[in-house]
């Protein structure tokens, strides 16, 4: 998928490794190569968390409980126990393959599936489309640290056709480590290459964390 900027809102489904399950909206808005900004409403439609994320930073309101945090975008490796990026974090909701590098070194072809093996810095990835349509089905990486033993599973689903761009409305993301992360995202409506605004102001009254 080719964009500048992309906007959505979606169905969130998460489950922690500790089995807690969250049932939240998010409203994302993302300028390519740039930001990523996030709304996560709950019940209600009452704003829990914004986030403001940078190729070097990431940025969070608490709005319940009004704290601010600030920290390097390393943070979201720790939140989702993968090496992710901005770029590959971009990747991952628009629907482009991730941790996908041009070093192909299997190739196979089934009456319905074409299946591509790759290595990368962090990952082995097999990545299967369908035969016709060329369009992404699914993604399994398994970490070349053996010692790790962390494998994730993409899937893709939902497919629709707007403005030229074959989009995947529905995904999962499935991640094994020592603990277990799950998150099924469902995109209500979706718009590419609009002007966008992604406001982030930190009230006074808020503890910086």
């Amino acid at each position: 998928v080719s964009y500048t900027t992309f906007a959505a809102k979606m169905d969130v489904e998460y489950q922690d490794g500790d089995g807690k399950k969250y049932d939240v909206n998010a409203n994302i808005r993302m300028y390519r190569d740039s930001v990523i900004w996030v709304s996560v409403t709950a019940i209600l439609g009452i704003e829990g968390l914004r986030a403001y994320i940078t190729p070097d930073s990431i940025k969070l309101l608490d709005k319940q409980n009004k704290i601010y945090t600030a920290r390097s975008v390393s943070y979201l490796q720790e939140v989702t126990a993968l090496p992710l990026s901005l770029s590959s974090l971009q990747d991952l909701l628009i629907g482009n393959p991730v941790f996908f590098d041009s070093s192909i070194v299997s190739y196979s072809r089934s009456p319905d599936n074409i299946s591509l093996l790759s290595l990368g810095s962090f990952f082995k990835n097999l990545f299967t489309l369908a035969a016709e349509s060329k369009l992404a089905q699914s993604s399994k990486l398994d970490d070349l640290d053996e010692g790790r033993n962390r494998t994730c599973y993409l899937s893709y689903s939902g497919y629709e056709k707007k403005d030229g761009v074959n989009f995947s409305t529905r995904r999962t993301i499935n991640v094994s480590e020592k603990k277990k992360l799950d998150i099924g995202l469902h995109f209500r409506q979706y718009d590419f290459n609009e002007m966008l605004s992604f406001p982030f102001n930190i009230p006074k009254n808020y503890t910086r964390n």
